[in-house]
């Protein structure tokens, strides 16, 4: 039975909150000063989710939604947002997380940087494989629960990609039956190069199942290589292979004047262009003294922003646990004629046990989405580096890792935003610390 609600404001994950007497309400797809009706649905003690039913008074930023299954799929949570507003919601999301969670007050907020594309910014792309009435397709899942929604359409994707998902698609709708099963494929694209690279996932096959499913995929036009893993396969289970490759097991993308090799087993980021930018930003605040700087880089990935910190005369040493991201860097490093930079595959926090006061003069970090680690926290309070650039892609992890680093002895200097996902509730932020 749909219940009336007042939106208040927009909170992590893009919920727009209503708040009673006894009970928070969280409705997807309401927007500040909106009075709607809503279908609760998962009720806890004093908090409850809520399906948007019917707008009754709209916000001013709502816009039309123009993807056919937006209200399906758990993808996106702002299409039905004006761009503009998008960027103010999730600046006030990163300030709420600071105030609340991490017990910050006073900080410099950028002004958010846009993506140069609202839409068709997305280089790579991972779809769930399902069947629909004897046929295959490629989909995404519903918020908060396991059923496919078909999304070979999305309008996130980029331009050069989506002949690509055109024929992946077309060709598993052809067929009854697959050589293995295929739980998901991942597609990549260069956009400095039109080149792609499609990864293939089956709980296990046989080599003879794993080489017909890639034949199926190979021969589409730009498509440099297919890469099948095996996700579930044992070292004792000798009939199934772990890993088939037919072509290259790479891209080359550029970023800045660089040419950058990510392999099928390193991170790719999604968006390139607001990558670019992001360097852009890390680049200016670390050499804003003007001076030839000692930088260590954590959770490195394939290391272009160490390449290009690099490239403008830093000394670089970079850590990746990732043996394959570490081995991609290496190459580009050489292919770039990169000097003063050094890259090592080791655990971030086995390696800051090594590291001594006064080693460097600023850390640069962009950890996965759970954040530090507990002993890489203390690790930094013991080495007390005089500046460290956070990035990160959550601002609650993010927030809670700045609540401990401002306990001792450091303090937030200035915080920029990057609409690195538009359409989502994601924000990356970039955050510098300074030596209080």
């Amino acid at each position: 039975m749909p219940q009336p609600f007042t939106i208040e404001r927009v909170v992590a994950g893009g919920w727009g909150l209503s708040r009673s007497d006894s009970m928070v309400t969280f409705v997807r797809g309401g927007l500040p000063g909106e009075v709607v009706t809503a279908i609760p649905g998962d009720r806890h003690s004093d908090y409850q989710f809520a399906t948007l039913h019917e707008v009754h008074e709209a916000s001013p930023h709502r816009v039309q939604a123009p993807c056919a299954v937006y209200d399906a799929c758990g993808g996106c949570q702002f299409q039905h947002v004006r761009y503009e507003a998008q960027l103010q919601y999730k600046q006030d999301m990163l300030e709420e997380a600071f105030s609340r969670i991490g017990r910050i007050q006073q900080v410099d907020f950028k002004n958010p940087v846009p993506s140069p594309l609202p839409y068709e910014y997305r280089q790579r792309v991972r779809f769930r494989v399902f069947q629909h009435h004897g046929t295959f397709h490629l989909g995404f899942v519903r918020e908060r629960s396991h059923s496919p929604v078909k999304g070979a359409s999305c309008l996130l994707v980029s331009k050069p990609m989506e002949q690509v998902i055109a024929h992946v698609e077309g060709r598993l709708a052809g067929l009854r039956k697959l050589p293995a099963f295929l739980s998901h494929v991942e597609i990549r694209s260069s956009g400095a190069f039109g080149t792609h690279l499609i990864l293939c996932t089956v709980p296990r096959a046989s080599s003879h199942q794993a080489n017909g499913l890639l034949a199926l995929f190979e021969d589409i036009p730009t498509v440099v290589g297919c890469v099948l893993t095996s996700s579930s396969v044992t070292a004792s289970q000798r009939k199934y292979v772990r890993r088939v490759v037919r072509g290259e097991a790479h891209l080359f993308d550029r970023f800045q004047d660089m040419v950058i090799r990510i392999s099928d087993r390193s991170f790719m980021q999604a968006n390139w262009s607001v990558y670019s930018l992001i360097f852009k930003t890390v680049a200016d605040w670390v050499n804003g003294e003007g001076r030839q700087l000692r930088v260590l880089e954590l959770y490195a990935g394939v290391g272009c922003l160490g390449l290009g910190l690099a490239k403008n005369g830093a000394l670089v040493t970079e850590i990746e646990e990732n043996p394959y991201a570490v081995a991609d860097a290496k190459r580009s490093a050489s292919q770039n004629h990169v000097g003063r930079y050094r890259v090592r595959a080791a655990k971030v926090e086995d390696f800051l046990e090594t590291v001594t006061a006064d080693d460097y003069d600023v850390i640069v970090m962009d950890p996965p989405r759970a954040g530090l680690s507990r002993l890489c926290t203390e690790s930094l309070e013991r080495i007390r580096v005089p500046r460290v650039l956070y990035l990160s892609c959550d601002a609650s992890s993010l927030a809670r890792d700045l609540n401990r680093l401002c306990a001792t002895h450091y303090r937030v200097r200035r915080v920029q935003a990057f609409d690195m996902f538009p359409q989502t509730a994601q924000v990356e932020t970039l955050v510098e610390l300074v030596r209080a």
